[in-house]
């Protein structure tokens, strides 16, 4: 899908985020306890530097420009802030070894990307003025060299 500059580095994240939850998703119908619990851990030690930050990204950008406006696109924004919050408390039960998570856990990170690759930045791309298209490109680029690879199980 063809993006505007300002979003590729959340799309590209969001690439990698799905390919997480595919996984999540894999290993928990496969029903492995020592998977599970190996998968679990991975992404315990990947969302504070990956997941995480890349919300926050979402939330000092876009989510904090949707606020100010009405309709669809606020309530998307606030929609899709609250899902973070959902992940970070799975993700913190999924670190205390709950893996009965891990299903809802990759349900809710494959919806919740898709819905912001396919409803919320086409919408961004729409109503969002250059100024702040390029708020975002300033709050979500890469540092030179810096790409997410840890999503990758």
């Amino acid at each position: 899908m063809k993006r505007s500059l300002e979003l590729t580095t959340l799309s590209r994240e969001h690439h990698q985020s799905l390919r997480l939850a595919n996984h999540c998703l894999n290993i928990a119908a496969a029903g492995d306890r020592e998977q599970c619990r190996a998968l679990c851990q991975h992404i315990l030690r990947i969302f504070d530097e990956e997941l995480d930050p890349h919300f926050r990204k979402e939330e000092a950008s876009i989510f904090n420009i949707t606020a100010a406006m009405g309709g669809e696109i606020h309530d998307l924004g606030l929609r899709l802030a609250e899902e973070h919050e959902q992940m970070r408390a799975m993700a913190a039960k999924m670190g205390q070894g709950d893996c009965g998570k891990l299903a809802a856990f990759g349900k809710l990170l494959k919806e919740h990307t898709r819905l912001e690759e396919r409803k919320l930045f086409p919408l961004v791309e729409a109503q969002f003025s250059n100024d702040q298209l390029a708020q975002i490109q300033e709050k979500t680029q890469d540092s030179p060299g810096q790409h997410n690879t840890c999503y990758q199980p």
